[in-house]
């Protein structure tokens, strides 16, 4: 009896260990599943946060810009703002700005961090719009491009997507490759960069009819700069563009600049503009192919612009492209850099300052001398230890104000420098522009040891400046 006593003790001693152990063991296994479903809710939340979303409202504080506006639309591409007078049934903008976006990052690189741009669009308010960009405070370093007036109730180039996409090429011009103040800027101007652009753009996005559209707008655009009647897209970006790499050939551009421009010494902002022979240089280094021609045919071709490609091409030899060196049969001699140079008045600082009269013979159109007063008549003389044969000669004038170009003069020319015998006289002459050579040929050859030039009127100023006189011989 005891034994059968002890023995159900026992059964039942073991029954309830059996029992508490796995409930204990069924507990710790539910408090794992527990923690790990709690880990993967925190991992899933932490996967959809995002670290640049857009604020659901945003109040507008630059220029005379103050409204509130509110977030109607974002994407990983965008983020889409609407003032209060903005029609809420409005989305074509969402699929549109956010391609346009897209693209944009997809040929030129990432603008920031923050992968999105923000577009602020405003119905009946502002003239036009503007851009910022992620390096900016003035808009809280995102990406923008602030747009009105219209009431962006239809995708059309005309009503405000152009407008948009313009914009967005000056946060190209202004922030591509982390580098602020886009040294083409002063050549280009506001903005025949943005024509090309928005062409490229609408290409891009797969709006062929667009594109046609723009194209047939911007090839009869005339322009004043750099010379008169200039035709930026017909003579020189859709060219250029169409022939060597399209969106490739832009962002080229852009690379090369990033790449060799001068900049600051961190590197985010560039140091200086670049001349008319540099930009000719490094759109040639970006096509592979040298651009001379085609710039000739859009804007002219002057001394300035021949002496500044050469200097481009010294200063930035890391561009490759293939041109054709200048050969001497097809250069003019000019002699005035080797001869003694003595004039009637003086620049205020000396013959050989900034301006001074050494600057008339230097060789280089891009200098002047500059004379305050003018007093009706200047006189300068050249002298050479032999004689010194020439077929023609030039007057150039400078760089800014026509009222001071020479507008009669008489060149002489002599054996001893006493004897004069009257070479050329010209009177009433009007430069066609600015660093413009006026040259003069003779019918036959001449050779003397001294020449002078007398001025005896300018175009109205009381200063005189002149560029170069030089004294050629021309090859046949």
């Amino acid at each position: 009896m005891s034994y059968l006593r002890l023995n159900s003790f026992f059964n039942t001693f073991l029954i309830l260990f059996f029992f508490i152990s796995c409930s204990s063991e069924n507990k710790d296994m539910n408090s794992g599943s527990d923690n790990e479903v709690e880990e993967t809710v925190e991992e899933e939340n932490e996967e959809e946060i995002d670290e640049y979303a857009a604020p659901n409202s945003w109040q507008e504080h630059w220029f005379d810009h103050s409204q509130l506006v509110q977030l109607v639309y974002q994407d990983e591409d965008l983020a889409l703002y609407y003032d209060n007078d903005v029609d809420r049934s409005i989305n074509w903008p969402n699929t549109t700005f956010s391609n346009v976006w897209e693209y944009i990052k997809s040929v030129y690189g990432p603008y920031g961090d923050d992968p999105k741009l923000y577009a602020v669009l405003h119905t009946d308010k502002y003239s036009g719009g503007h851009p910022s960009t992620y390096m900016d405070a003035s808009h809280d370093y995102r990406n923008v491009v602030d747009c009105g007036p219209y009431d962006w109730k239809e995708a059309d180039p005309d009503k405000g997507l152009s407008m948009m996409i313009h914009e967005v090429g000056h946060i190209v011009e202004g922030a591509t490759n982390g580098i602020q103040y886009n040294p083409a800027w002063d050549i280009w101007g506001d903005s025949k960069w943005a024509e090309i652009f928005v062409y490229d753009v609408y290409k891009g996005i797969g709006k062929d009819e667009f594109a046609q559209h723009t194209y047939n707008d911007f090839m009869n655009n005339v322009d004043d700069f750099p010379r008169p009647g200039t035709m930026w897209f017909k003579n020189w970006f859709y060219p250029i563009y169409s022939n060597y790499g399209e969106s490739a050939l832009l962002n080229n551009f852009y690379d090369l600049l990033a790449d060799y421009f001068p900049t600051n010494a961190a590197g985010n902002r560039f140091s200086r503009r670049m001349n008319m022979g540099e930009f000719i240089h490094f759109w040639s280094g970006a096509a592979n192919h040298d651009l001379k021609e085609q710039a000739t045919i859009a804007f002219g071709w002057s001394e300035i612009y021949e002496e500044q490609l050469n200097k481009a091409r010294e200063d930035f030899p890391e561009l490759k492209y293939e041109y054709l060196e200048n050969t001497e049969e097809n250069e003019s001699v000019n002699f005035s850099p080797e001869g003694t140079l003595t004039v009637s008045a003086e620049n205020s600082k000396g013959a050989q300052a900034n301006e001074g009269s050494l600057m008339l013979v230097d060789g280089r159109i891009s200098t002047k001398f500059f004379l305050r007063p003018f007093d009706q008549s200047f006189e300068a003389q050249l002298s050479f230890e032999d004689a010194v044969k020439i077929n023609a000669y030039s007057i150039s004038s400078a760089n800014d104000y026509t009222e001071r170009d020479p507008k009669s003069w008489k060149l002489f020319g002599a054996i001893d420098g006493e004897n004069w015998e009257l070479l050329d006289e010209q009177s009433n002459v009007v430069f066609e522009e600015r660093f413009y050579e006026n040259k003069i040929k003779f019918e036959e050859e001449k050779s003397y040891n001294f020449f002078k030039l007398i001025v005896e009127e300018n175009a109205g100023s009381s200063d005189l400046q002149i560029s170069e006189w030089r004294l050629l011989y021309i090859n046949n």
